[in-house]
């Protein structure tokens, strides 16, 4: 009588492989992680509401918070899947941690005052076009979000040109416009248009007062005859501190 032959053994000794057995949901270790993942949520949630509170040219800490730390925790959930078994459940709640937690500092997160304006006075003595008078009156200061330096200045309309003529300097964005709203429009940009004049005295804290020798240059296809190609002439400004914010 023939004995029917033992089965091969299974490759690699598979048999011997068991799966380690998962420790319980609401483990010291795991309460841990949680409580850690969501108070971090919490600050990262509240360091973006502050950043974003920020003038536009400190946009860049938003930027890294969001661009930065997002892509780092989406990594992390990544390769918590990879080298933890798959254990879409206990990943799915630290997310749901890390989302709560951020979704809580964003709403109670700290902020800095808003832009305010206030009312100061400006002189503005062109020499370009010649013959043009100066002018002088009432001017909008903006003072930029934090209220410790000054994001814009708005003029009211200047005297001497064919068309109602008002000048902006955004000190932010670095960029100056002269424009009637119809069809002239004559702008400087860059670091060097505010530059302070070698010959002016130092500027107030915060830019609150200063002087700029202004060059601007026609950049509207539909401006007309009537409207200047270039402007130049010296402004000064003076505005009163923002108030308590």
């Amino acid at each position: 009588m023939f004995r029917r032959p033992p089965p091969p053994p299974p490759p690699l000794g598979l048999e011997d492989l068991e799966l380690a057995p998962r420790p319980p949901l609401l483990a010291r270790r795991n309460v841990a992680r949680a409580i850690v993942l969501l108070v971090g949520g919490v600050a990262w949630g509240a360091a973006v509401r502050f950043a974003d509170s920020l003038p536009i040219d400190a946009g860049f800490l938003a930027f890294a918070l969001k661009v930065g730390v997002g892509f780092a925790f989406v990594l992390a959930i990544v390769l918590a899947l990879l080298f933890h078994g798959f254990e879409v459940d206990r990943v799915a709640i630290a997310a749901l941690c890390a989302v709560g937690g951020a979704t809580i500092g964003l709403a109670i997160g700290p902020t800095v005052p808003p832009p305010v304006t206030v009312t100061g006075r400006f002189t503005f003595a062109p020499t370009l076009p010649a013959g043009t008078p100066a002018s002088s009156g009432e001017l909008a200061c903006e003072w930029a979000a934090g209220r410790w330096k000054i994001g814009a200045l708005r003029t009211g309309t200047l005297d001497g040109f064919a068309t109602p003529h008002r000048l902006v300097l955004d000190f932010l964005s670095r960029t100056m416009s002269l424009a009637d709203g119809e069809g002239s429009n004559l702008v400087a940009v860059g670091n060097a248009a505010f530059a302070p004049p070698a010959d002016a005295p130092a500027r107030g804290a915060g830019d609150r007062s200063g002087a700029l020798d202004l060059l601007l240059l026609q950049v509207s296809v539909d401006s007309t005859p009537s409207d200047p190609n270039e402007v130049r002439g010296r402004f000064t400004w003076d505005c009163p501190g923002p108030p308590p914010g």
